[in-house]
């Protein structure tokens, strides 16, 4: 590439030196004898040799220089444009790379939300549920509390009017000397503690 680029200015020197020689040669020639006027001598002769020299150099040019420097710098265009066109598909294909994943990195974020909505709406979910159950356990437990409560009161109040029926029948049999066993009697007790327990359980009832 290097001798192709020097090669014109080594033609272009050597037509020169061959047009300086010629014309040297010319003006001793025609200083030593005078000749006929030829189409080779005189200032007509060098301008004809100086253009079959030009014409010389632009045929050795356009052979072993110009020609070849245009195919290498079409070469060279060819070359630089395809990396160019190279680089391009590299940045489209990178562009779509990083499209793709700025799209997959908002779909996992969008993703990881709706999980994240979907725990805390199971979990409050669930914690109402639990709630509601604690709730009805609570009230189950308040209702069956009552209910034993009011039956150990029962028994306890029965209990206790057994006990009183049993201390009068003692206290008559102490006072009257006698025991009452007799049925009239039994029944006579059993009556008053009875109004006993109604007026006990309804006070303000006469």
């Amino acid at each position: 590439m290097r001798m192709l680029r020097l090669l014109p200015a080594f033609c272009l020197y050597y037509v020169a030196t061959a047009v300086t020689r010629a014309s040297e040669a010319v003006a001793t020639a025609e200083e030593g004898h005078e000749q006929a006027p030829s189409v080779f001598t005189g200032d007509w002769a060098e301008s004809v040799w100086t253009l079959l020299w030009f014409a010389l150099l632009l045929l050795v040019l356009w052979k072993l220089a110009w020609k070849p420097l245009l195919k290498s710098l079409s070469d060279r265009q060819n070359h630089i444009q395809k990396e160019i066109d190279d680089a391009e598909k590299s940045r489209k294909q990178a562009q779509q790379v990083l499209e793709d994943y700025r799209s997959k990195l908002a779909d996992a974020e969008r993703q990881g939300r709706e999980i994240i909505n979907q725990r805390v709406k199971q979990a409050q979910a669930e914690a109402k549920e639990v709630e509601a159950q604690s709730r009805k356990q609570i009230e189950q437990m308040k209702i069956r509390f009552e209910a034993d409560l009011e039956r150990e009161k029962g028994d306890a109040q029965e209990q206790l009017w057994t006990q009183a029926g049993d201390i009068i029948q003692t206290i008559g049999q102490e006072v009257f000397g006698k025991a009452l066993n007799d049925e009239d009697n039994r029944r006579l007790i059993s009556q008053a503690i009875e109004r006993l327990r109604q007026a006990h359980r309804n006070p303000g009832v006469q």
